[in-house]
């Protein structure tokens, strides 16, 4: 039988095939839609019996029972065609001894259906008339000997026709056998698995069938009462339950789960709680979901507490879930996504993240709700750490924003015990200085983006350190709690080139030389140099309109060494002679000068701008 026959019929047989000792043999299967599915093939000859199966399975719906999809008769055999299932034989000697508590409450819900509901009997209740569906859940199947209760055989001919009463009977004694071999598989010595073990030998298996009781009575026995079964129960029924009951147990659903095996969690829980049903409650997204969704460990091998899965199993478990969940274009569905994206984005491949991810967080971009526009843009700043910023915003970028952070790579301090860094307002705390070492030096972390890194690091160094005593040297600050820290930032450059020798000068990034912003309080730093008790020039400011008064009594100059130039001078010049012509007693110019051997004129503040990015300057007596 070949795939283009098979394909005709509305699936593709695939491989390996399973078969039983009976002959039938199972294909795993893909339907022309491309759902999963399994086909049972029967041999020509059953088909009264395939029959009989089809159209009970047809009739008889049950979240236990064996779905049917289709039955096709060819010449070759008969396709029954259901859910993907694989046989439990296969699969029973992995299996925790929760998972088989679950199982058998799955099948032991399927026979009280059919007895109280579909009014049939099973009457081929064994190992192989049990499948394992794709979620975990047993199926029950084999249904080619059910019939009505009125119609059960009876197991002795001295009984003659059973009353409906006892119709029960055969099923319950079949139903004990399979427990029984079920339980030989649990290792568990408790209580009440010995408990469940005797009512099933003193009942179920009892030989006399009126002293068999009905199976609904084992629904409530204890053996049933575990965490991991009471869980999947009420998220099953979720859109049932009150508001109360629902906040309650999601309060208590992580201490709950703690204690069940990680395997248990991602096969069986994982997709009852990552639906829309469970982001919508409040209590969920606030108490459990946030360790659901982060891995027990980041990309850098960090453990994060009370996180309930590894990321191996995250990623073979999770992360396929979460991939149809941001194809849900629903609010509270995709909040809840972008809120943990930084956690758990890591774990999806780069071309998952290229093709799926990334477009689908893009269109919250514009969303009319202000709350996805804002998470958004979170999720969208996780991203550039993954796939890096021209996959994320394009290219074309340019440079607007300088690197003007000092450089500091020193440990050490080497500077001259009388130079003027050991004055005690200019010289930044060694502690400081090897944190922004740390950050500006850190780029040993392979695959993972450069500015991700800074930014992790900056968050261990607050800007509310930089007002805080981190520059403080013999008791002084350098900063107030007052000043501002963008204007701090452009001030220190240049302030503390003027006290320091040129060894000690940070080497900067940019090669633009002085502008407007480059430039410093003038005022401030006179005041430091001759007169640090002396009040505080507020309305000093530099301004080219300004006429430039004659220099008189206090005369500071600095020697400028241009990179490609010969060396000039630069003048600061107060004067109190010409008051009446500026108009303002505290007024100071910048006079720039060529060397001796050249004619020394005035300069604008704009000829700064030629200035190259290393230069001199000291205090000349």
């Amino acid at each position: 039988m070949g795939s283009e026959s098979s394909s005709m019929r509305g699936f593709t047989l695939q491989d390996p095939p399973w078969t039983h000792p009976s002959g039938l043999t199972i294909h795993p299967a893909q339907l022309q839609e491309g759902r999963p599915a399994s086909v049972f093939v029967y041999q020509p000859d059953n088909q009264e019996k395939v029959d009989k199966a089809a159209k009970h399975l047809k009739t008889l719906r049950h979240p236990c029972l064996l779905r049917f999809l289709s039955c096709t008769v060819e010449e070759d055999g008969i396709y029954l065609v259901t859910e993907r299932v694989q046989p439990l034989e296969m699969l029973l000697q992995k299996l925790s001894a929760d998972e088989i508590c679950a199982g058998i409450y799955d099948i032991l819900q399927a026979l009280v259906f059919l007895h109280e509901r579909g009014k049939v009997s099973h009457n081929n209740i064994c190992l192989s008339s049990v499948f394992v569906s794709e979620d975990g859940h047993w199926k029950l199947g084999g249904m080619e000997m059910v019939c009505k209760l009125t119609e059960v055989a009876p197991e002795s001919a001295e009984f003659g026709i059973l009353p409906v009463s006892l119709s029960h009977a055969r099923d319950a004694f079949l139903f004990g056998r399979l427990v029984e071999s079920l339980l030989a598989h649990v290792e568990d010595q408790s209580e009440v698995l010995s408990s469940f073990k005797n009512t099933v030998k003193n009942l179920l298996l009892n030989p006399e069938p009126e002293l068999r009781p009905a199976l609904s009575t084992l629904l409530n026995h204890d053996f049933f009462r575990n965490d991991f079964l009471e869980v999947v129960n009420f998220l099953e029924s979720l859109t049932v339950k009150t508001e109360e009951e629902k906040n309650e147990f999601f309060k208590t659903l992580l201490d709950r789960v703690s204690s069940l095996h990680e395997e248990l969690i991602s096969s069986r829980l994982v997709p009852l709680l990552l639906n829309q049903f469970v982001f919508a409650e409040p209590m969920a997204v606030k108490s459990f979901l946030p360790h659901l969704l982060r891995p027990k460990r980041d990309i850098m091998g960090r453990n994060r507490e009370d996180c309930l899965l590894s990321p191996a199993l995250f990623q073979t478990k999770v992360i396929p879930v979460l991939m149809k969940m941001f194809e849900v274009h629903e609010e509270h569905v995709r909040v809840v996504l972008l809120t943990h994206i930084d956690a758990y984005g890591e774990l999806f491949t780069l071309k998952e993240l290229k093709d799926i991810i990334l477009p689908q967080v893009l269109l919250g971009l514009r969303d009319t709700s202000d709350l996805v526009v804002s998470v958004t843009l979170r999720g969208l700043a996780a991203l550039v750490c993954l796939l890096g910023p021209e996959v994320v915003v394009g290219g074309g970028r340019v440079k607007i924003f300088k690197s003007t952070i000092p450089g500091f790579t020193k440990t050490t301090d080497t500077t001259p015990e009388g130079s003027p860094v050991h004055s005690g307002k200019n010289h930044l705390s060694l502690s400081l200085q090897n944190s922004l070492s740390t950050v500006l030096s850190k780029r040993n972390f392979p695959e993972v983006n450069q500015d991700c890194l800074a930014q992790e690091e900056l968050r261990a160094h607050p800007l509310k350190d930089f007002r805080s005593n981190d520059f403080q040297t013999d008791g002084s600050n350098f900063l107030h709690s007052g000043d501002d820290v963008s204007e701090v930032q452009k001030t220190f450059a240049l302030k503390s080139e003027y006290v320091q020798s040129p060894e000690d000068w940070p080497d900067w990034s940019e090669s633009d030389g002085f502008t407007g912003d480059n430039l410093v309080n003038l005022q401030q730093m006179r005041k430091e140099i001759d007169d640090p008790d002396a009040e505080q020039w507020d309305d000093f400011s530099l301004s080219n309109d300004r006429p430039i008064p004659e220099a008189a009594n206090i005369s500071n100059e600095v020697n400028v060494r241009f990179e490609d130039k010969e060396c000039s001078s630069v003048s600061f010049v107060s004067s109190s002679d010409n008051i009446a012509a500026s108009g303002n007693p505290h007024t100071d110019t910048l006079i720039v000068t060529k060397p001796p051997q050249d004619k020394v004129s005035e300069r604008k503040l704009d000829s700064w701008n030629s200035l190259g990015d290393e230069f001199t300057i000291k205090k000349r007596l």
